[in-house]
């Protein structure tokens, strides 16, 4: 983690513990909090992101930024899992799901039931609609229909345990993976946006035949593409990568 940064995110995190700039469950606008760190916008954002997907911070659009949690206590509790920086929660998060999601998918394919089939058609037509209208919120709303999609393979394993655990992620890093997906979105060519749209595809409709083997094999080309974009755009460390050469066989 930069220096600066995780002295940044430090220092917003006393400010909120010993309650100096909250009123009402209510932090300050963004303009005033810079100010009162002594540090620019865009570096003050990254460490909101960070406390929201830590579950510290609830922030509202066009209402202000909240707190999540109510207990000073329990804030402080959270906040000493504040280490995880966007950059190593995602990198984390995206570790988990190279051991998670390629079993999950060969899983699905043996257990799916049509309801399951129906909720992933769904998402693909949703997201095909997303980039076909050149929907402004295509971004955002992609973000959304991308995790409903996996997690839905994941319900679709029939495995109460192995969906939880999936949710249990979700629930830890999700608007920070949203965040970055986001900006990987809008800093995609529409090209590379439709390639990630023919690999869902190509997931659903292995899951939808029941051919676990090419559910595996789709699964594991997907999360790679993805996580190659990722290092790209130097959201997620190189070495959460399992998929180079060096790690691949810890997936086989």
């Amino acid at each position: 983690m930069n220096k600066t940064r995780k002295e940044l995110i430090h220092k917003l995190s006393d400010l909120i513990t010993e309650g100096d700039i909250v009123s009402e469950g209510k932090l300050p606008p963004e303009r005033e909090l810079a100010a009162i760190l002594g540090t620019t916008r865009p570096l003050l954002r990254e460490a909101l992101i960070a406390l929201e997907a830590l579950g510290v911070l609830d922030i509202r659009d066009r209402q202000g930024i909240f707190l999540a949690e109510e207990k000073v206590g329990e804030i402080g509790r959270v906040l000493g899992q504040a280490q995880v920086w966007p950059l190593e929660l995602l990198s984390q998060a995206m570790e988990i799901r190279q051991l998670l999601d390629p079993g999950a998918a060969a899983l699905a394919a043996l257990r799916r039931k049509e309801r399951d089939i129906a909720k992933m058609d769904e998402c693909i037509f949703l997201l095909e609609k997303l980039h076909a209208d050149r929907d402004p919120q295509e971004a955002l709303l992609g973000a959304y229909w991308n995790t409903v999609l996996h997690a839905t393979i994941f319900k679709a394993t029939g495995n109460t345990l192995l969906s939880r655990l999936y949710e249990s992620l979700l629930e830890m890093s999700e608007k920070g993976i949203s965040a970055m997906r986001m900006e990987v979105l809008d800093s995609a060519a529409p090209e590379r946006t439709e390639q990630i749209l023919e690999q869902h595809r190509l997931l659903v409709s292995a899951i939808k035949d029941q051919d676990v083997k090419t559910a595996r094999e789709a699964s594991k080309k997907h999360l790679k593409f993805t996580i190659d974009t990722l290092v790209e755009l130097s959201r997620v460390s190189p070495v959460s990568n399992f998929f180079a050469e060096r790690m691949d066989s810890a997936l086989e």
